[in-house]
């Protein structure tokens, strides 16, 4: 019995590669032979990009006579030459093979496919100014990924080993983030850091800085307040209006006012705040009643 291909009609697109190399630096390609390499790590493709889904599922509209002819010949057991892909960090985006990708994986239900890799290695600069150029929200978040990796190679607070990880959902959040600890390092005790590499102001900024409002933030269950958010999105947010509201007052107007001033004019009210006093006191009766 033929197995046949599961179309799509979603919108999901894999990762231009173009999109992503446009915002790098120095970038330096390795070639690194023929290798096997998981299928579930493939998402992107060079100028491809818009005819699959993240499943690397056709959409309708794109399935072509090539198509079928390389799902028969890989249906039949034949070996084909490997693909061709560039690699960044632990992820790949396909140059050439698009087809066999498609049936190895929907079709074969392969874990590895062989794979002539191409490592991209680079440099992103972390910067509050860095202007991104990108065109869908899979390679924005993409680019976030890569901004983390230069954060951390950058000050060492690897998120693997850190109580509370460092993640974020906004490009240039980690360059920001990155010009605190500096600021940080430059203030600190008198400018008794700017002696002391950056590596241990990353960590006391994160042990005197970081945590403690962070530690805020799950008590009062801020976060529940800002759906699809992170620890660290929120305390930067917060960090930022402390800023503009001492830059008003004209002095340091803390973190507790200022967070509390944060939640009350940005936090996404709850289905029970919505409703009118006369029905949440009808709510509260019944629950007390219970």
């Amino acid at each position: 019995m033929k197995r046949g291909i599961v179309m799509t009609e979603e919108k999901d697109t894999l990762i231009d590669f173009t999109s992503i190399e446009k915002n790098l630096q120095h970038v330096h390609q390795v070639n690194l032979g023929v290798l096997q390499i998981p299928i579930d790590k493939i998402v992107g493709s060079l100028g491809r990009y818009a005819d699959f889904n993240e499943g690397f599922l056709f959409h309708k509209e794109k399935i072509s006579t090539k198509y079928e002819y390389v799902k028969k010949v890989m249906l039949e057991g034949k070996i084909l030459p490997p693909i061709k892909v560039y690699q960044i960090l632990d992820n790949y985006f396909v140059i050439d093979g698009h087809h066999r990708v498609t049936v190895a994986k929907n079709e074969l239900k392969a874990i590895d496919i062989d794979a002539e890799v191409i490592k991209i290695e680079f440099d992103l600069e972390l910067s509050v100014d860095k202007k991104y150029s990108y065109n869908t929200e899979q390679a924005k978040d993409f680019l976030i990924i890569l901004e983390e990796e230069m954060f951390e190679k950058e000050t060492f607070l690897v998120n693997e080993i850190l109580s509370y990880p460092i993640k974020v959902t906004d490009l240039t959040s980690y360059g920001k983030l990155f010009e605190e600890i500096k600021d940080f390092r430059k203030n600190y005790s008198a400018g008794e850091l700017a002696k002391r590499g950056i590596i241990y102001s990353s960590f006391l900024w994160y042990e005197k800085r970081f945590l403690p409002a962070i530690k805020i933030i799950e008590q009062e269950r801020i976060l529940d307040g800002f759906p699809n958010r992170t620890f660290a999105d929120l305390y930067l947010w917060i960090q930022q209006h402390k800023y503009f509201l001492s830059q008003k007052a004209g002095h340091d107007v803390g973190f507790d006012f200022t967070k509390e001033d944060f939640v009350s004019r940005f936090k996404k009210p709850k289905f029970f705040d919505l409703l009118p006093n006369v029905v949440k006191d009808i709510i509260e009766g019944i629950k007390n009643k219970v």
